[in-house]
């Protein structure tokens, strides 16, 4: 029986979370909506508590979920929901694999707490703290809670790859780190890089052996941990969220008359001697881009170790590592990969105020990226 995200359970405006009510009522989700209510006719609730959750203290773990669902089916997976975990088991060209969903939350799950974009102001070396220590610890924890559950010993997931997916909603502004700082925790490598006399970009690997913050301390390296190689691979995401759902709903036939969106962000620079990301701005829809996909915003880490790998470009995720020679090596799927966007919706605006806020977003990014890498190949002309 297919779900209703938007049914009404008999709880009240102040008992719903925040975000979902925009969701619900705001005249720029319209898209959103429209997608989401098309998604749910083939979203198999096995637990019988998903909208009720979706609606209230669960709507990020929940959108994550639902969006994990959505990308696994538009990669080409069938998917079977029979289990109550983990999350699902899909199957495709003939290897069956088992997806859990995972998120970092904030420290206290008591009350509703609606995630807010933006990150506070940090200095460069509270900002490197995050990088090397924090976030490894925060993204690592879940991870390690999961790994206790030994999902790999039940009867339908035994002998089969298995994936943690997840995704960080910790703190304001998690959202826009990009999979780097798990990636140092899950292979327990660091990199230092430099430029030498010709220009050529030199990077050189370095072993971490733990991350810390305050009395906090874990080692680093979780794929090399007791029954990580039961683990076959780590999914990061960043963009599992409505915003995405919007974007989607929006680009094709669920584009609302009277909303229109402007994404901005940074992405992958392709020149191999690059150490800064390329800023872009681009409205959503616009014919000249290429459409927004699913996988976008994915990156897969498979686990060197793991008694049962993956295939690699199987799995449908836009970014995808491998640990060679001692070196992390990454393989794209997708020639447009954003590390981080945030999404600004117009309701009846005019030509001239998205061209205003190109321009101001133009002049803010350009001013992120050092004079001689000033390339901009991903700016929208509105």
């Amino acid at each position: 029986m297919a779900i209703d995200l938007f049914a009404n359970t008999g709880k009240q405006d102040p008992e719903l979370h925040l975000q979902f009510r925009s969701l619900r009522d705001a005249p720029g989700y319209a898209p959103a909506r429209g997608i989401l209510r098309e998604l749910q006719e083939s979203f198999v609730d096995p637990d019988g508590n998903f909208v009720e959750q979706f609606q209230t203290f669960g709507f990020d773990a929940r959108t994550f979920e639902f969006f994990l669902s959505t990308m696994l089916l538009a990669a080409g997976h069938e998917m079977d929901r029979s289990a109550d975990r983990p999350d699902f088991l899909i199957e495709k060209d003939g290897v069956i694999a088992a997806i859990e969903a995972v998120t970092a939350n904030p420290p206290s799950q008591k009350y509703i707490q609606p995630y807010t974009i933006f990150a506070e102001p940090k200095g460069l070396e509270e900002a490197r703290q995050d990088f090397e220590h924090t976030l490894p610890i925060r993204l690592g924890s879940p991870l390690f809670t999961k790994l206790q559950k030994k999902y790999w010993e039940l009867p339908h997931v035994k002998g089969r790859p298995l994936v943690l997916a997840i995704q960080d909603f910790h703190i304001g502004g998690a959202l826009s780190s990009s999979n780097t700082p798990l990636m140092r925790y899950l292979y327990g490598i660091g990199q230092r890089w430099w430029h030498d006399a010709k220009g050529n970009l030199i990077v050189e690997n370095y072993e971490l052996t733990s991350h810390k913050v305050g009395d906090k301390e874990i080692p680093s390296g979780f794929f090399r941990l007791e029954g990580a190689e039961n683990i076959s691979g780590v999914l990061f995401c960043n963009t599992g969220t409505i915003p995405k759902f919007n974007r989607m709903g929006h680009q094709e036939k669920h584009k609302t008359k009277g909303v229109r969106m402007l994404r901005w962000g940074t992405c992958y620079d392709h020149n191999p001697n690059a150490t800064t990301p390329c800023p872009f701005v681009y409205e959503v829809g616009d014919p000249t881009f290429n459409l927004e996909t699913w996988g976008e915003g994915t990156v897969l880490m498979h686990n060197p170790y793991a008694s049962h790998p993956l295939p690699d470009r199987w799995l449908g995720a836009a970014l995808e590592q491998h640990l060679t020679d001692d070196r992390v090596a990454s393989f794209a799927l997708e020639g447009f990969l954003p590390f981080g966007s945030f999404t600004k919706i117009f309701v009846n605006a005019t030509r001239g105020d998205l061209r205003r806020e190109t321009e101001n977003l133009t002049k803010m990014l350009f001013g992120l990226r050092s004079k001689s890498q000033a390339v901009m190949p991903h700016f929208a002309k509105i």
